[in-house]
């Protein structure tokens, strides 16, 4: 796909907290341009239109052979029908996470952009964080490993009890998917394949929407990894710990350290904007003829879809073995 004089032309769909920092992070990086704002709710297509955006409807905008890449960032839920769309119109992804509700789900988006010959990619910035040592195949450095993920992300009961947020089938979960997804991801880009899922105990806000979460999972590369979700404690803390035979790493609050092969290992955090900014670099960078995407990929998120789908739908107590 050759550029537009204004740059590879990107659709927003959906105006909400998630769409909002997509915006931002296409409209402060070089080489690509807000070519709309999908938005059906009428006051956040307001806001967009007082912003100065450019509100376009859905069809429209797939239409438009200037659009190059759609950004979907509605709820779960409400994907299905508009990802189906992009893809018969030709149109590379980036989604928002949780990519999908579920593996089969997920496969079957990862399928129809394969047929389509499209890029597909996902909004789980964190991975641009770790250091490149981390950015291999670490499955085998950390085979065997003992790990712990702590999340901890203050948020009200009533948050999760107002609107899709409310609704499993729309939101999937509470904490756990919106909050805790991120680092779930990176244990499963350090770890790997899981095969083994447990949760320990759980408590919710509204059926089936998550406040607090305790599991244990088993990964193939025969890590094993503790984890604790809450919105319940008014801590803010992120903290992702991994123990291996010789190296160890630790992920707190966008931070890293460790060791590995005998060696300190250490990188800053870095702004999550920042952050959101090198996945849409990675897509463009593509689009222009460079590598394809490499961190950013939908496929890498078969891990965290599996553990979420074994976490919030299985009993308290009962494993499940899960396919990635």
């Amino acid at each position: 796909m050759k550029a537009e004089a204004g740059g590879i032309g990107i659709a927003v769909i959906g105006f909400g907290n998630a769409g909002r920092q997509h915006v931002t992070a296409v409209q402060a990086l070089p080489g690509v341009r807000l070519a709309a704002v999908v938005e059906t709710d009428s006051a956040a297509a307001r806001r967009a239109r007082e912003a100065g955006l450019p509100v376009r409807p859905r069809q429209e905008v797939l239409a438009d052979p200037a659009v190059g890449v759609v950004a979907v960032c509605l709820p779960p839920g409400h994907r299905p029908a508009v990802l189906a769309d992009a893809v018969a119109a030709g149109k590379h992804l980036i989604l928002e996470k949780l990519p999908a509700r579920s593996p089969p789900e997920l496969r079957g988006i990862l399928d129809a952009v394969a047929r389509a010959g499209l890029f597909s990619t996902v909004m789980f910035q964190h991975r641009f964080a770790l250091p490149e040592q981390l950015r291999g195949k670490t499955p085998e450095r950390f085979a065997d490993a003992v790990g712990t993920l702590l999340i901890s992300r203050p948020r009200s009961d009533a948050h999760y009890r107002e609107g899709w947020r409310a609704e499993p089938e729309t939101a999937v979960g509470g904490v756990s998917v919106h909050l805790g997804a991120h680092y779930l991801d990176l244990a499963c880009q350090l770890l790997g394949e899981p095969v083994d899922v447990t949760p320990l105990s759980r408590t919710d806000a509204a059926a089936g929407i998550d406040t607090e979460l305790c599991g244990h999972i088993t990964f193939r590369s025969g890590a094993r990894l503790t984890v604790t979700m809450t919105c319940r404690a008014s801590a803010r803390f992120e903290q992702l710990t991994v123990l291996g035979r010789r190296d160890w790493a630790e992920i707190r609050a966008g931070a890293t350290a460790g060791e590995l092969d005998g060696r300190a290992l250490t990188a800053p955090a870095r702004p999550a904007a920042d952050l959101r900014q090198d996945v849409y670099r990675e897509l463009a960078d593509a689009l222009r003829g460079g590598p394809a995407p490499d961190l950013s990929r939908l496929d890498r998120s078969t891990g965290v879809v599996a553990v979420l789908d074994g976490l919030l739908g299985t009993h308290v107590g009962t494993t499940t073995r899960v396919t990635a």
